[in-house]
């Protein structure tokens, strides 16, 4: 079942004045109400769209010495490896089975989304490592295998730990390696799960240049354009979680640790 949350309209700032280059300046966008999925799509979602759909497997992380690695494919795991073109048609997909309207969230949706109306900028509890590993799963010290015994990492990521080249946070334990089950987090004040961490999200929207606006274009699915992905994934350390934070892929690319979710307008 899709669990819906009715997410309120409101006026809020986006971006961010002291983030990266494509996060500035910020902006004053007003957002209409609309209703979000509590939860990124999951594998056994997907596969009511297409069956033959594998999220695969994480190579660079093992439970045993000679496994295939840790899977990304259990049924209650986000969907991942999913193309932007592919998150779109599953979207077109459902609308035409409930008769309602589905769609990606555009950038200005998933991030007043993702703040839940706060000012400080994080989307969940960002006071503590504990806090961080209660509200997302993020790279924590089980992915860097900072906790023994819980995780074998193969021996090329185990040098580019030695050089600081994987995201990591070794002091934070979310209870996961790689993606959780949906949900498996606290949700934020708005009952929206998974905005950070556990797999990251296609969002509707271009790669365009802020200062961000509805109507220039960048929402057209028409056009093929890098599409932008947000919330970071259990890839990423927790400051590469944040609601402002922007990646983008060409819409045809699958990505080993990107999903998506859902709004119905």
């Amino acid at each position: 079942a899709l669990e819906l949350v009715a997410v309120p309209g409101g006026r809020f700032v986006m971006g961010a004045a002291n983030g990266a280059a494509n996060e500035r300046p910020p902006t004053v966008v007003e957002v209409a109400p609309f209703r979000m999925a509590a939860y990124e799509i999951s594998n056994a979602q997907f596969a009511r769209f297409d069956p033959a759909h594998d999220s695969g497997r994480y190579v660079k992380r093992h439970e045993t010495d000679d496994d295939e690695g840790l899977p990304l494919n259990r049924p209650e795991q986000p969907v991942l490896r999913v193309s932007w073109e592919q998150a779109t048609a599953f979207c077109r997909w459902l609308s035409e089975r409930t008769g309602r309207r589905f769609a990606l969230p555009t950038e200005a949706q998933w991030e007043w989304a993702a703040r839940a109306g706060s000012s400080g900028g994080q989307p969940v509890e960002w006071t503590s490592a504990e806090a961080v590993g209660r509200s997302a799963n993020v790279a924590d010290a089980r992915f860097t295998g900072a906790i023994k015994g819980k995780t074998r990492i193969t021996g090329g990521l185990e040098h580019l730990l030695l050089d600081g080249e994987v995201p990591q946070r070794q002091v934070v334990d979310d209870g996961a390696v790689v993606t959780a089950a949906v949900g498996s987090y606290i949700p934020n004040v708005w009952g929206l799960c998974d905005l950070a961490g556990n797999a990251a999200e296609w969002t509707r929207s271009a790669a365009a240049a802020y200062p961000y606006a509805d109507g220039d274009g960048r929402n057209d699915v028409s056009v093929a354009v890098r599409r932008v992905v947000r919330g970071g994934s259990f890839y990423d350390p927790p400051n590469r979680c944040g609601p402002a934070i922007r990646l983008d892929y060409p819409a045809w690319q699958r990505v080993f640790n990107v999903g998506f979710r859902v709004v119905c307008e």
